[in-house]
This record gives C-alpha cells, structure tokens and sequence, in this order.
C-alpha cells in the first residue's frame, strides 16, 4: 500500500509542537519533586498503600526521551525545508536588494 501524503496547516503543527513541550516540561517538573523527596502513592479512599514513585520516575522520563526524539524529528524537517528554501531562493529570483544592488553604481 502505498504512503498517503497528507496536508496538515502549519498553525496545528504548531500547536501540537507546543502541547508536546509542555508535556516535556510537565515531566521534568515531576522528576525535579522526585529528585527533591517528594513520593507518589497509591491508594485508595485517601490511604497510601503503595509507593510508586520509581514507576512515576520511568515512566516520565520514558515521556521526556519520546517527546525530545518528536521535537528533533521536527527540528530536522524544518531546517531541511528552510535549507531548501534558502538554496531555491539563490538558484531562482534575486530580491529586490540584490537587484538594486546590482544596478546602483558603487562609490
């Protein structure tokens, strides 16, 4: 089956790309209290019965490394896409200062 090649609008990438830092931040707050002596239970009706403070830890920074590897996937298709823009933009059409540079004549 073949790939679909889907357009998604810039404003909802964005949007996302801020929701998966926010998430990356919440996760680094939480082992930050870990890291401070905070812990996390379990319980039920208001009494700790387990501590699960270690499963918290992996579990956010299973969040951390997944969001950091989303973000630099997004970083690369970025650059590549500007990378592309700027080559296009020396290979096709001079902006208006380039032009007006070129027909002004130097001191």
């Amino acid at each position: 089956m073949g790939e679909i090649e889907r357009l998604v609008p810039s404003g909802v990438i964005e949007q996302w790309v801020f929701h998966l830092r926010r998430q990356r931040s919440r996760a680094q707050d939480a082992l930050w209290l870990l890291d401070q002596g905070f812990t996390i239970h379990d319980g039920r009706d208001g009494v700790p019965t387990a501590d699960v403070s270690e499963r918290w830890r992996r579990e956010q920074a299973t969040v951390i490394d997944e969001v950091n590897h989303l973000l630099e996937l997004y970083d690369r298709i970025n650059l590549r896409s500007s990378e592309f823009v700027a080559a296009e933009r020396k290979a096709g059409r001079r902006s208006t200062d380039a032009q007006r540079l070129q027909t002004e004549p130097t001191i």
